[in-house]
């Protein structure tokens, strides 16, 4: 019910962008808790336009709980497929998760980051999101480094060290997939004079006698991409 009131809505995204008021907090853990709901997030990101700007904002908020509440919100609303494009595509979304994986400093803020490195992890299983985890400066560097971790420091895998090595192989997934789609077109542009090229009249391959893979265009071997089965973990440690 409060979720689908827009004046309650739009009043708590009010008092949340105060970051200096004593009610910032508060109302970033009303907005954090809405999220709590599966049902709610759609509703929440499509209908109220400036709820994931006001979420943005709050995540460089000078009050720790209510940056970490932000955070957590973030992460909730990734959860659901639908939310994720816009999420993503939200201006300086990514770009803050990228900020706080980095920042190693606050270990007390341990939640905060992890929520953080889950957000990144949920929004890379959308193929439409590749571009905007390539275009925002060390966003794919930062996740490497943090899936690195456990090697660098010759430690046990952690969660968020795990949950950075899933978010690299799902892009990858996903950078396959349109490699995969280029070389299919390629194939199905190129395929009649491709055959021509390696059968005969009769349909017996021809025997190669240049020492160069007679594939497209004769210059290079066939190579095929294999279908990977990726199923994404998706993390919600605050629900």
């Amino acid at each position: 019910m409060i979720a689908r009131d827009q004046i309650i809505v739009d009043s708590l995204s009010s008092v949340a962008e105060r970051h200096l008021s004593p009610s910032h907090a508060r109302a970033m853990a009303i907005l954090a808790h809405l999220t709590r709901h599966p049902k709610n997030s759609h509703h929440i990101v499509f209908k109220y336009k400036t709820l994931l700007p006001t979420l943005q904002a709050a995540c460089g908020s000078p009050d720790k709980e209510g940056s970490r509440y932000a955070f957590c919100a973030l992460q909730n609303l990734s959860m659901d497929k639908s939310c994720r494009a816009p999420i993503a595509h939200s201006p300086n979304i990514i770009w803050s998760l990228t900020q706080k994986c980095k920042d190693e400093r606050d270990s007390n803020d341990d939640e905060a980051r992890i929520a953080a490195v889950a957000t990144l992890q949920n929004l890379a299983d959308e193929p439409a999101n590749l571009i905007q985890f390539t275009i925002v400066k060390d966003c794919i560097g930062t996740i490497i480094r943090i899936a690195r971790e456990d090697v660098v420091k010759g430690e046990t895998t952690d969660l968020t060290s795990f949950m950075a090595k899933n978010t690299l192989a799902t892009l990858s997934h996903w950078f396959r997939k349109i490699a995969q789609s280029g070389v299919d077109r390629m194939r199905e542009k190129n395929g009649h004079s491709a055959t021509a090229a390696l059968f005969g009249a009769n349909g017996v391959p021809l025997k190669n006698t240049t020492g160069v893979s007679s594939g497209i265009g004769g210059s290079r071997s066939h190579s095929n991409l294999y279908e990977a089965k990726l199923e994404p973990t998706v993390f919600n440690q605050w629900s």
